[in-house]
């Protein structure tokens, strides 16, 4: 069952069979329940965090105690932070939306990755690479694009990432709400649910239950993503 976690995850998949058994005991397992709260500003440790399995919010706290949603992870996402690394998640909240099974590993044994395994690092500096990539380009499209196509856009990317690919539409694989993708993408609520009916109604996305997306095929399998 680990082995096959290894053999998906951007950042371990260039180990054997053999070098994925000896990097079982520097890593740490936690099966936690869905809307657990992970992290807080105060509590950030220096790790970096592997989701095996479900997704976790990041989101952070207004002074006037709005929650804002950052951005949403699923299944084979890295994040947490160690000097020099980061990811972007320390100092702000992360929490559980499914039950979700956490894989972490410490600074002391990240280090002891680096030294059997160099490629280690430039696997990290490539999954960085992406998700900056990532950023300017959802930034771009929230610049330049309408909100229809600025939430076509995102779910599109998630479902790309994360999705459970079917014969005409890819499943993202964790709930989100109207009023989660309005903060990741700092419109309004009433004009997410306004643009994702429109989205529905034209067969780019369908709900088949509450808060469960599934996205067009053709969608993913395109350059539709691609920001000229």
């Amino acid at each position: 069952m680990r082995c096959g976690f290894y053999r998906k995850s951007l950042f371990f998949d260039f180990l054997t069979e053999e070098e994925i058994q000896q990097v079982f005991p520097l890593i740490d397992y936690q099966q936690i329940k869905k809307n657990t709260i992970v992290q807080t500003p105060e509590s950030s440790e220096e790790k970096l965090y592997f989701i095996k399995d479900g997704a976790v919010r990041i989101y952070d706290i207004t002074e006037n105690g709005k929650v804002f949603t950052i951005s949403i992870l699923g299944p084979y996402s890295i994040f947490g932070y160690m000097r020099p690394l980061s990811f972007g998640t320390e100092g702000i909240y992360i929490a559980t939306i499914t039950d979700t099974m956490l894989c972490s590993i410490s600074e002391d044994n990240y280090e002891q990755l680096q030294l059997a395994y160099p490629q280690i690092t430039l696997k990290t500096m490539e999954i960085l690479s992406a998700r900056l990539h990532e950023k300017q380009q959802l930034l771009k499209m929230m610049a330049t694009a309408n909100v229809r196509e600025q939430i076509k856009h995102l779910l599109v990317s998630m479902a790309d990432t994360y999705g459970c690919k079917g014969p005409a539409y890819v499943k993202i694989p964790f709930p989100l709400s109207h009023q989660e993708i309005a903060n990741m993408l700092g419109i309004t609520r009433e004009a997410a649910s306004i643009n994702i009916h429109k989205l529905k109604k034209d067969g780019f996305i369908r709900n088949p239950q509450r808060k469960i997306i599934e996205v067009q095929a053709a969608l993913c399998d395109s350059d539709y993503r691609k920001i000229k």
